[in-house]
């Protein structure tokens, strides 16, 4: 199958139309934070944790790991689809999403079951986008990410 051209955070690239938005922008090299996805096992998209911004799409965040690229739909005058990872709205979105799931999360590690490998505790990236939560509490990027976790209690 022919290759589809698509511009990911500025960047244009051609890819397979056959690929879901996420590993279009992973080919890119742009992550896409994401918990239920997985390449081997069959798309749920119930994290809402992979959404982005389809330019001249819906008005609202897209799930990555649902969408295929011979769904977009081209830009304007024919330009290749747009989509964005880092606009305000995504931003806004996934932080709302990891205030959803953080909410009622316990964080008390010594009494989880995971035994402090916790899918909260090894992933980086959840911090940057729950540092709105914290307020004005200063908490260094450099602290590992469960200090940062107990800054919001």
């Amino acid at each position: 199958m022919d290759e589809r051209t698509v511009v990911i955070d500025g960047q244009e690239i051609a890819v397979d139309p056959r690929l879901t938005l996420l590993q279009a922008c992973e080919e890119a090299g742009v992550e896409i934070p994401r918990f239920c996805y997985h390449e081997r096992l069959s798309i749920a998209g119930n994290c809402r944790m992979c959404l982005v911004e389809v330019v001249g799409g819906p008005p609202k965040p897209a799930a990555s790991c649902a969408m295929q690229i011979k769904d977009l739909r081209p830009g304007k005058d024919g330009a290749p689809p747009e989509i964005r990872t880092k606009s305000p709205m995504v931003k806004k979105a996934r932080e709302g999403v990891m205030e959803f799931l953080l909410i009622n999360h316990p964080l008390d590690c010594p009494i989880c079951d995971q035994g402090g490998n916790a899918i909260f505790r090894t992933k980086q990236w959840p911090m940057a986008l729950i540092s709105h939560a914290i307020g004005s509490r200063s908490v260094p990027p450099s602290t590992p990410i469960w200090d940062r976790l107990s800054a919001l209690r």
